[in-house]
């Protein structure tokens, strides 16, 4: 088992007390050094032999990475754990797709380990995080030595395990745009189990205005080597009535429009078949919730 293996590559450690020394060392060491928070998943491929750094930052203290606001300019630090999004936005009914994503991440030790940051950084497709915060339209503010950018997550996940960001750079923080008060989302994933890595998972973002949905943002994970948004699924439904069949509609183009693999978890096939079905039931809870604040 994993758990049982020990790390057998020597590597030196760092734990910088100031962002700016954390952005030093990784300006002086570059492609030799990885970034560490929780450790769920880099401990995990250092076990693996999957990945052998030379230098480990730890970032895990660093209070710059640790703010967490609602609000018009709502935003999370990367080294917020997940316990600590969850229970924040856990009352927050405009965010009710993060904090099912995040409940189903995995166990409540990694969750308390684990930061959305890193989760969003490793660059799985099959990242719980990834598809609320893509429907939610979420960039990422990234600081290397000499600049502060913002990257939308929609560029950020270039290939598998894979992200825009150069080897001198960190992830600071997340940010979230205003959002009208008749919004809803929702997220679901399928899995071996409830807490396991997503065979598929999907999120919904609307905006409604009485009948009609005004915004429409959906994303798929596990479906193609990053996470994605279904744009031309979104597209039918968005500044429609909503009718009967609107969402099925939606959710059979959502399923073409992927490319899934065939792995040891599941079969192209039945990703295609499950995404369309998690995609309609997704679509109609967010629908429910987006009324709810309408009443």
């Amino acid at each position: 088992m994993t758990n049982s293996r020990i790390i057998s590559n020597e590597f030196e450690f760092f734990e910088p007390a100031a962002m700016e020394e954390a952005l030093h060392l990784l300006d002086r060491y570059g492609k030799d050094a990885k970034v560490i928070a929780g450790g769920t998943d880099l401990l995990v491929q250092m076990k693996l032999e999957t990945c052998s750094p030379k230098v480990l930052i730890s970032i895990g203290k660093l209070p710059e990475l640790k703010v967490l606001e609602d609000g018009d300019k709502a935003r999370i630090g990367a080294g917020v754990t997940l316990s600590r999004v969850l229970t924040f936005f856990s009352t927050k009914k405009k965010f009710q797709a993060l904090s099912e994503a995040i409940r189903s991440l995995g166990t409540v030790p990694i969750r308390n380990m684990g930061t959305v940051g890193g989760n969003l950084c490793n660059a799985s497709p099959s990242a719980d995080s990834a598809p609320p915060l893509l429907v939610f339209d979420a960039r990422l503010k990234v600081s290397s030595l000499k600049e502060d950018r913002v990257v939308p997550l929609t560029d950020f996940f270039v290939n598998v395990n894979q992200t825009a960001m150069s080897s001198n750079e960190i992830v600071t923080e997340i940010c979230f745009p205003p959002m009208s008060e008749s919004v809803g989302s929702s997220f679901l994933k399928i899995g071996r189990v409830g807490a396991g890595i997503s065979k598929v998972n999907t999120a919904v973002f609307l905006e409604r205005n009485r009948g009609v949905c005004t915004t429409c943002r959906i994303a798929l994970g596990s479906v193609s080597p990053v996470p994605m948004r279904v744009r031309a699924a979104e597209e039918i439904i968005a500044g429609e009535k909503v009718v009967s069949g609107l969402f099925e509609e939606a959710a059979k183009i959502a399923g073409e429009e992927i490319n899934p693999i065939t792995d040891i978890r599941s079969t192209a096939h039945y990703r295609r078949k499950i995404a369309a079905v998690l995609v309609k039931e997704a679509l109609e809870k967010a629908w429910q919730r987006a009324e709810a604040f309408q009443a």
